[in-house]
């Protein structure tokens, strides 16, 4: 059925002759109808339609769904995104309470899709998070079109190409397979505005082309407004003004058919209408029954009023003293929290300053001590001409194995500057401890670091070199994984670090706290620091190890 044939069914039908339940699924039906054929402004409005009555029936999660929705219409209206970012809270919350991982997935997408223009280095933070949720529901095709949007980042706002063509081409790798056309056609654009950011026009232009060829069944008006604008303003570039004038008056075309300005206008006067709906009904009611009732019914909704204001300020003053007796609490609980966290920090420190102090022993005492042996027998070894072939091999197998020891505790000593206390900083640290613990064709570490372009505090750095080291440690010896990843990126204000897996897994809740407490330590050191510890892992499904930390 197309799409004519479909809305003239829904209005054939009257909504008022139906049933709470089926008006509530009519409205969503005819509003998804437009939406799916680019018509948002009608959408809109059956979209609330049917959010009204949802909301009658308690009919939460048709609620949150249509919010994401009506979040993806906003977006795509040019709205500022505090304005609708309350409609992506709720659903995050709600995800997380009714532990429902798809609608956490495209929730997080959408707030990615959200920040893309304004921060975009955050977007890929979302759907990184998105992708990490969707490892445990496996759904081939979202992490497709994820793979799309991170590469549109990485080509449009950070400029490394190299990274969007490999996003790029693992999404289209998919869509391909599944003849999935509308993404093959979005992806191909993309493609060619890499080409033509390299100024490689003529690539641009046979890409552009191979989408032109694609039918994109729900959107094919739009594509091809867009299409046919990026295809003349390429042709501009190269300055050949009458291809670009040619695909111009294409565009055109496929604008009269459908004028975006109206349609986002309608968007708007929608929004704004079913805003005050709720405010016009109240003031009409005041009015009739004004008219009706006369002074008594002034005088009773005075009444009325001073009731509810009595009542209210009651609530009011027992909230306020429940929220005071909440501070007192939680002034409290932070207390021994910081007293916690402040043993924590001298361990760590003293376990620092110890090691130092092992090195420095073994490198100044047991050392020289090893070396003066060794030259003691090979002087013997000297005067000793004389002596018998077994004596011989006695003192060659002596002097080897005291070689041996000393090379070890020369060993040892050096450790006192590994890491991030020796000059290199964090990023190499990092990457020469990966080196150490790869073992080709059985475990192979990766570390992409991502704006680390100065040092950190010595702090800092230590302690986050720490970190890493003891979820490597954990992932070696439990998680069985023959790959690694480890992301470090740094925000403006904030790092964030990513260490994951692809190992067996574990459920977190059923961790024993002594086995665990290499890691409840670095959660404590990192609530200390301000920042956010999570563990993502399910048996079976590899675990990620998500920290940021405020700089």
């Amino acid at each position: 059925m197309n799409f004519n044939n479909r809305v003239a069914f829904f209005q054939s039908l009257n909504p008022k002759q139906l049933s709470e339940n089926d008006k509530a699924n009519y409205y969503y039906l005819l509003g998804k109808t437009y939406y799916q054929n680019g018509k948002g402004n009608y959408a809109l409005e059956y979209f609330m339609k049917a959010k009204e009555v949802y909301k009658i029936q308690k009919n939460y999660d048709k609620i949150i769904e249509l919010n994401l929705t009506i979040a993806e219409i906003k977006r795509l209206s040019n709205y500022a995104y505090k304005d609708y970012k309350y409609l992506l809270d709720e659903a995050v919350a709600y995800a997380k309470e009714k532990k429902n991982i798809p609608l956490l997935c495209t929730t997080y997408k959408e707030i990615g899709n959200s920040l893309l223009e304004k921060i975009p280095v955050k977007s890929i933070d979302y759907y990184q998070k998105a992708k990490l949720e969707n490892k445990k529901v496996n759904d081939s095709l979202f992490e497709a079109k994820l793979n799309m949007n991170i590469g549109l980042v990485y080509a449009e706002d950070l400029h490394q190409f190299k990274k969007a063509r490999s996003y790029y081409a693992s999404a289209l790798q998919y869509f391909q397979k599944h003849n999935l056309t509308e993404y093959i056609s979005y992806n191909y654009i993309n493609t060619a505005s890499i080409f033509r950011k390299e100024k490689k026009y003529d690539s641009a232009i046979a890409t552009y082309n191979k989408a032109d060829k694609l039918y994109v069944k729900n959107y094919q008006t739009n594509n091809k407004i867009l299409l046919y604008r990026l295809m003349s303003e390429t042709y501009k570039d190269m300055k050949n003004y009458k291809k670009a004038i040619e695909y111009s008056d294409r565009q055109k075309v496929y604008e009269n058919i459908a004028n975006e300005k109206e349609q986002l206008k309608a968007i708007r006067d929608i929004d704004v209408k079913y805003q005050t709906k709720e405010n016009k009904h109240e003031i009409i009611w005041l009015k009739s029954t004004l008219k009706k009732g006369g002074m008594v019914i002034i005088l009773l909704l005075v009444v009325l009023v001073l009731i509810i204001l009595g009542y209210q300020n009651l609530r009011k003053k027992k909230k306020i003293a429940e929220q005071e007796k909440l501070i007192e609490i939680q002034k409290f609980e932070n207390i021994l929290k910081q007293q916690e966290l402040h043993e924590i920090d001298i361990l760590l420190e003293g376990q620092e300053k110890e090691r130092i102090k092992i090195a420095n022993d073994l490198h100044d005492n047991l050392g020289s001590l090893l070396a003066t042996l060794k030259l003691n027998f090979q002087n013997l070894k000297l005067r000793k001409g004389e002596r018998k072939d077994e004596e011989d091999q006695l003192y060659d197998t002596t002097d080897a194995l005291l070689e041996e020891a000393y090379q070890k505790v020369r060993g040892i000593a050096h450790t006192k500057n590994a890491g991030v206390i020796g000059n290199e900083g964090l990023v190499p640290a990092i990457q020469n401890i990966a080196k150490k613990i790869t073992i080709p064709n059985k475990l192979i570490v990766h570390v992409i670091p991502f704006g680390l372009d100065e040092r950190l505090e010595n702090a800092i750095e230590v302690s986050i070199f720490r970190m890493v080291q003891e979820i490597l440690t954990n992932a070696i010896k439990h998680a069985e994984a023959s790959e690694i990843n480890i992301h470090l990126t740094q925000h403006q204000q904030s790092l964030n670090i990513i260490v994951e897996d692809n190992g067996k897994g574990f459920n977190p809740k059923k961790v024993d706290k002594k086995e665990g407490m290499g890691l409840t330590n670095i959660e404590k050191k990192v609530e200390q620091m301000g920042g956010t510890f999570t563990i993502d892992s399910f048996e079976g499904k590899g675990t990620s190890i998500i920290i940021d930390i405020p700089l």
